[in-house]
């Protein structure tokens, strides 16, 4: 990896560098829309003028850079800065004269911020070392989504591409009924494989050791523990941090299952046997190269990689060109998504050439090769 691609991911601090700058340096007030405006404006116009990054790290690099603390770095430091903005956004509501368009543009901002943020405990998740899967989960709790760390893991990365994983949109699905399905499918799959784990150790589902249940529990308490600690700035505060937080968490929750909306439409594995599917390989995941995008999401979008290796980390994620490509990065596929006849009409045919090879031996074959 060059020094230039290296330090090209410190790009991903510039998210929460233009709120802050934007907010502070140019006046405040309907500034707080800026974030938005650069996730999904400037980003994809960035996207456009510098173009796709198809070069992969060489094989001999990968154990040195997978072990490089300054990338771990990264992933932390972004994480501990989602969780301040979850704060400063309600602090600035409580304590700033923001009106209804302005306290808006607060609320989306953060919600935006706060689903980078799922994408990190999504990476720290991932590793072995415990502190990482804490602060993974603490990071979660800032979007009442913790339930994710059980089934992204244990649930998700087993049954993708297959009817049994609740991530996994289906062709002609709306992005709205996707939705429907993907965060109660995913609530009620977690729930069922952490009751599977206390019944083989031989505790009670409604046991302390239900993870679950911790999981519902302590969004609550920080949002309590939040909302009291700034109603002496402001006694509307018991009543406008627990609307924020709870808008702030859909917004963030909302965006990663567009995000699995977008990674897995139309995708399924072959089934080998009565409910047995092919081995997750590289074909199963959509992916999109563009190198801005892929800076701020931590390469999220070399999610081929991702799913056939879980275990390896972002900054050695690797592009090919036998995976099904998006036509464009994650933020103008997430507006696209929005608009379903829009939708079908550039991904379907897109799907269906994908379908064309995606059962042929060969063609399987060449394609794990490629990626092992």
């Amino acid at each position: 990896m060059s020094i230039f691609k290296k330090l090209a991911f410190l790009w991903a601090f510039s998210l929460p560098a233009v709120v802050l700058l934007s907010y502070y340096a140019l006046g405040g007030g309907y500034w707080l829309f800026a974030g938005v405006v650069y996730a999904y404006g400037i980003i994809p116009i960035l996207d456009t003028i510098v173009g796709r990054d198809p070069a992969n790290v060489s094989a001999g690099d990968v154990p040195v850079l997978s072990n490089d603390k300054y990338f771990a770095v990264i992933a932390h430091l972004l994480s501990y800065i989602t969780f301040f903005f979850v704060i400063w956004g309600a602090y600035l509501l409580v304590t700033e004269p923001l009106n209804f368009f302005q306290a808006t543009g607060l609320v989306i901002t953060i919600g935006v911020i706060n689903s980078g943020g799922i994408n990190l405990a999504h990476e720290l998740g991932h590793k072995k070392n415990r502190f990482n899967q804490i602060v993974a989960q603490a990071v979660l709790m800032t979007s009442a989504y913790m339930h994710f760390f059980i089934e992204h893991n244990k649930g998700h990365h087993v049954h993708v591409a297959t009817p049994l994983d609740p991530a996994t949109s289906k062709k002609g699905q709306t992005l709205y009924q996707f939705l429907q399905q993907s965060i109660v499918g995913s609530f009620r799959s977690a729930w069922n494989i952490e009751k599977r784990r206390l019944e083989r150790e031989g505790h009670s589902v409604w046991s302390w050791r239900n993870a679950m249940l911790w999981y519902v529990a302590l969004p609550v308490v920080f949002c309590g523990v939040l909302t009291l600690s700034l109603w002496p700035l402001n006694a509307n505060a018991l009543w406008m941090v627990p609307i924020y937080f709870v808008v702030q968490a859909y917004i963030a929750f909302s965006s990663l299952e567009c995000v699995n909306y977008i990674e897995h439409y139309g995708i399924t594995r072959r089934e080998i046997a009565p409910g047995k599917y092919e081995r997750v390989n590289p074909l199963h995941s959509w992916n999109a190269n563009h190198l801005v995008s892929n800076l701020v999401l931590l390469q999220l979008q070399r999610h081929s990689d991702h799913h056939a290796f879980a275990a390896r980390p972002y900054q050695v994620l690797r592009h090919f060109d036998e995976s099904p490509q998006l036509p464009y990065g994650y933020p103008v596929m997430i507006l696209m998504s929005m608009i379903p006849p829009l939708w079908f009409k550039v991904m379907d045919k897109r799907l269906e050439e994908w379908q064309s090879n995606a059962y042929d031996a060969d063609h399987i074959a060449k394609v794990v090769k490629a990626f092992a």
